[in-house]
């Protein structure tokens, strides 16, 4: 056994036991549904800033975003305006959930759909969506975990076994200790994936040589049509290498596999609906029930201003691009290599259809100098998969049992006995993604490629419940029936279902199969509630009202803030259009033509990224605007009184609603916030040290 194998192995076993140590301390409080399934509905607001933050992102950005720069350059940049898409759509639904959550006791989001739109078919919809989305997500976090340690042994321990071992660490805590050990966990699991981030960003830079010597570089290889995709040959203006722009707003091909397009597939159009589905991953029912969870709807704006913004924001344009790029510098691109233009030989020659290999590769420049940081930096990336896993593997064995098992099959089983069914649905969802991942890699494959997107046709669903009341529960189901069919459509599991008889390819006119979802859904939503609205079939609308009268009496703009309404709904546009609309191929030449050299580049970094970093810290402007000022993620105005709460006789019997007391007089930050402040203080020192 190497070294560094050895240096894994000991960080491994004292990251399980931690584990283990939570999940064995969670478990003694599950005594009724609230404690397993929320925690009791106490998570203070610095554990759901860390645990939630890394839910959402770790696992999916990890291994991918490195690699897919590596090989798109600054045009897949683009897409890190998840960093505050994402956090966008929770601003629209988090605090109206936890509103309602608080007043009905929901504790899954089927309960919320099922009670508010009388339909049990929402209700299935949602059970199916749940499954047919965790477990291809599982199985492509769980084979990454085996594939790295597959690696990292160099075949001497099989992905297989790799995956199915220390996979289970995260049945383990999940099952045992709940909800409680899953956040808990969290916490340093998102801690080890920031450390392990930065790291790697700050050693390529030192073996890059600095700031100035790595964009120097960059611009020689702009004058250059030495890229992926070429030139963009007119497209985004100018014949400019397609690494350092993006390859126009949008473009009239039939799509990925039928008609590539020129340049890149990541035009302005694609970024927008790119990002604008990943919302997907907060609107799926199993991150849906995350809102939930929380003391006080406060906590929701810690994790989307600082948490998704800010934090994630940092990680994705500095850290991970500088990653993505320096890999091109380091030796890992051929094609530089053979013209002379790369900064250093320290990186084997990766090929354009293995850059997934790019981090792994990355944290192999350690293995001279400290073969512990080696070990350490691959169970990073470990944890940060785990964190996204037990997210999903938590809240989807909940819901399968609440919505499925409770609803329709033992209505009167007792909680010892719940607790059990939910166990053995993780169990299932567990085993079930590890088969895929073992034993059907291209299903696994085909199927985690339409799980966002299918997630995202939520978003029609939680507006009828959140926002529009005249969503009816008819155009609610066909709606998303329609997009989650478009979905499958236009992408490449539609090709594979019809024989490669579609006349369209993957993601056509470069536009995400999210978005080509979503319209569909729109359509056929507005269109039956339109006509259900003018033919008076709409019987139900007073039965949903009762829910809006409520939010509207609890959660008003604050009136001295009425005024700015209007201008809240066009800072959203500008900046929708600007950053990652139309208006983002101005990035390409506005600092300066990438081909013209480093003197010509008025930041002295790429045009595009200079652009990209600009309108990233306004967006981060932006979400605070939105969840502070315009008060979809503070207070409600109105104190949820005793008698609006929710109380569960059988668990709870001494509490009435007579009790005084109320969650507002017990909202409080918390010692965590000092680590929370103390984190942010290093990231800024290092940050300055490592840009400035």
């Amino acid at each position: 056994m190497s070294e560094k194998v050895l240096w894994f192995f000991i960080f491994l076993v004292l990251y399980a036991s931690y584990c283990v140590f939570w999940g064995l301390r969670g478990s003694k409080n599950t005594s009724n549904p609230n404690e397993y399934y929320l925690a009791n509905r106490s998570i203070s607001s610095w554990v759901f800033f860390f645990a939630a933050t890394s839910a959402t992102y770790a696992g999916l950005i990890s291994l991918s975003h490195t690699g897919l720069i590596f090989h798109d350059g600054f045009q897949y940049v683009g897409t890190s305006f998840i960093a505050i898409t994402i956090p966008l759509g929770s601003v629209l639904f988090f605090k109206r959930q936890w509103m309602l959550s608080r007043k009905y006791g929901y504790i899954t989001p089927g309960e919320m759909y099922y009670d508010y739109y009388r339909s049990d078919t929402i209700r299935i919809i949602s059970v199916i969506v749940t499954f047919f989305v965790a477990v291809p997500l599982l199985a492509i976090l769980f084979g990454a975990t085996g594939f790295l340690v597959n690696l990292l042994t160099e075949g001497n321990i099989s992905r297989e076994l790799s995956m199915w071992v220390i996979s289970s660490i995260v049945l383990l805590y999940v099952v045992t200790g709940g909800f409680k050990a899953t956040v808990s966990v969290g916490v340093v699991q998102s801690w080890l994936f920031v450390v392990t981030t930065v790291v790697l960003g700050i050693i390529i830079y030192f073996f890059v040589g600095g700031f100035d010597v790595f964009n120097q570089a960059l611009s020689k290889i702009a004058s250059t049509s030495i890229s992926a995709w070429g030139n963009t040959n007119g497209y985004g203006g100018g014949d400019h290498n397609s690494y350092f722009v993006v390859p126009g707003v949008i473009q009239w091909v039939a799509g990925l596999g039928k008609n590539d397009p020129t340049g890149g597939p990541w035009t302005a159009m694609m970024i927008f609906t790119f990002t604008i589905s990943f919302m997907g991953i907060v609107l799926s029912p199993s991150f849906s029930m995350w809102s939930f969870s929380t003391q006080h709807p406060r906590a929701f704006s810690y994790y989307q201003i600082w948490g998704c913004a800010a934090a994630i924001g940092v990680l994705l344009f500095v850290f991970i691009t500088f990653q993505g790029l320096g890999a091109n510098l380091l030796g890992a691109n051929g094609d530089i290599n053979n013209e002379n233009l790369f900064i250093s030989n320290l990186l084997p020659e990766i090929s354009r259809s293995e850059h997934s290999l790019v981090i792994f590769h990355l944290i192999s420049l350690m293995d001279k100098y400290a073969l512990w940081l080696s070990g350490a930096l691959v169970l990073g990336l470990i944890a940060a998969l785990q964190s996204t896993a037990a997210a999903f593997l938590m809240t989807s064995g909940s819901i399968i049992t609440r919505d499925l098992y409770k609803a329709y099959i033992d209505q009167n089983m007792k909680w010892e006995k719940e607790r059990l069914v939910a166990r053995l649905s993780m169990l299932l969802i567990f085993l079930a993604a590890l088969y895929l991942a073992t034993f059907a890699k291209p299903a696994m494959i085909l199927f985690g490629g339409i799980a966002i997107s299918i997630a995202f046709q939520f978003i029609i669903i939680l507006l009828g419940t959140l926002w529009f009341p005249w969503i009816t529960r008819g155009a609610a189901i066909m709606g998303i029936i329609s997009g989650i069919i478009i979905v499958v459509l236009t992408e490449t599991l539609g090709q594979q279902i019809t024989g490669n008889r579609l006349p369209w390819g993957r993601w056509p006119l470069t536009i995400h199969s999210g978005v080509w979802g979503l319209l569909f859904n729109v359509v056929v939503c507005f269109s039956i509630s339109a006509f259900s609205y003018l033919s008076q079939m709409d019987t139900h609308r007073s039965h949903r009202q009762k829910f809006h009268n409520f939010l509207g009496e609890h959660m008003g703009l604050h009136p001295s803030r009425g005024k700015i309404r209007s201008f809240a709904y066009v800072i959203v546009l500008i900046w929708l259009f600007c950053a990652i609309g139309p208006g983002l191929i101005l990035g390409n030449d506005i600092f300066g033509i990438p081909g013209n050299g480093y003197e010509s580049w008025i930041l002295k970094i790429p045009s595009i990224w200079g652009y990209q970093l600009i309108w990233w810290f306004l967006g981060i402007g932006l979400v605070w605007f939105l969840a502070n000022k315009m008060d979809l993620s503070t207070l409600p105005k109105k104190a949820i009184r005793p008698d609006d709460l929710y109380v569960d006789t059988e668990f709870s019997p001494s509490m009435t609603t007579e009790s005084p007391i109320n969650y507002t007089e017990n909202v409080g930050s918390g010692y965590g916030w000092i680590l929370v402040l103390f984190g942010l203080a290093v990231l800024s020192i290092v940050f300055y040290i490592y840009v400035v």
